[in-house]
């Protein structure tokens, strides 16, 4: 894979996280929260 490709892959990932963290954040945001916090605790 070259280089461009890669990145338009990675920007790809990284556009679609960010709207379904936008979506769970109007949905609920202390529950994503609380889930963030918790998926942390984890490391």
């Amino acid at each position: 894979m070259t280089t461009e490709g890669f990145k338009r892959k990675l920007t790809a990932i990284l556009s679609a996280d960010v709207k379904g963290y936008n979506r769970l954040m109007g949905e609920d945001k202390e529950a994503t929260i609380r889930t963030l916090n918790k998926t942390g605790d984890d490391r």
